[in-house]
């Protein structure tokens, strides 16, 4: 299991890679109004950004990584990796799934 921690709004990564190159990736959550929340990711050019969701989170693993946290409007915990690509969905029915909801509201 991830270990997953410290929750917040926004996160700068220094030496992230991009190519060949090392730039700085900036993570913040933005809020969509009724559409709800979202991660965007800048580096070098457009943003990338994540799909929306009741509740978004930027937090770190115990592997080193940059991981968003969401909440599914049916009830599902989303895990992103920093890529912002290929998410894991996490049901209500695994062993995770309270804590990584807690740190979605603390």
């Amino acid at each position: 299991m991830l270990e997953l921690s410290n929750p917040r709004t926004e996160a700068v990564v220094e030496d992230w890679p991009s190519g060949r190159r090392r730039v700085t990736a900036t993570f913040t959550v933005e809020d969509g109004g009724k559409r709800g929340f979202r991660v965007a990711r800048v580096t070098t050019g457009k943003p990338k950004k994540t799909t929306y969701h009741l509740r978004m989170t930027i937090v770190d693993g115990d592997d080193g990584r940059i991981y968003a946290l969401g909440l599914t409007e049916f009830g599902q915990i989303v895990v992103w990796p920093g890529t912002l690509k290929c998410p894991e969905y996490i049901y209500d029915t695994k062993p995770e799934y309270e804590t990584y909801k807690a740190l979605l509201y603390s």
